[in-house]
């Protein structure tokens, strides 16, 4: 069975080419938002396994990815979010892997490589290449 995926970033182009990556390694993307706030709404309506997350959209003050991450963490402490995040890993890493990131990945610098080791150490069914 497939690793289901709510990808949460608000470039097209990105969540485009991440979606072909996931779906190469045996992923299936349940849901896609542009926005923290539809993020939540379709965490809450799919519960998917893995959610990739990116920390800078045009979101509403009140309601940001960084706060996305804590109610995601709060509701489902099991789902694993993936951060990947134009932000310098440095100014940022350290908070969100301690929260319970599985990874924080900066777009720039991404190796899917490494991403896909990453989460073949998370769930079995991701596809050995």
């Amino acid at each position: 069975m497939a690793v289901s995926v709510l990808m949460v970033d608000d470039s097209a182009d990105f969540r485009f080419l991440l979606r072909k990556r996931l779906e190469k390694i045996g992923c299936r993307i349940v849901a896609e938002a542009a926005d923290s706030e539809s993020g939540l709404e379709l965490f809450r309506a799919h519960r998917p396994q893995l959610v990739t997350l990116d920390l800078l959209m045009p979101d509403s003050p009140k309601f940001t990815a960084k706060e996305l991450f804590r109610t995601m963490r709060r509701e489902d402490p099991h789902t694993a979010i993936l951060v990947i995040s134009t932000q310098s890993r440095s100014s940022n890493a350290s908070s969100f892997l301690a929260a319970g990131a599985v990874a924080y990945v900066e777009k720039s610098f991404m190796n899917f490589d490494e991403v896909t080791k990453k989460l073949r150490t998370i769930f079995l069914e991701i596809k050995r290449q």
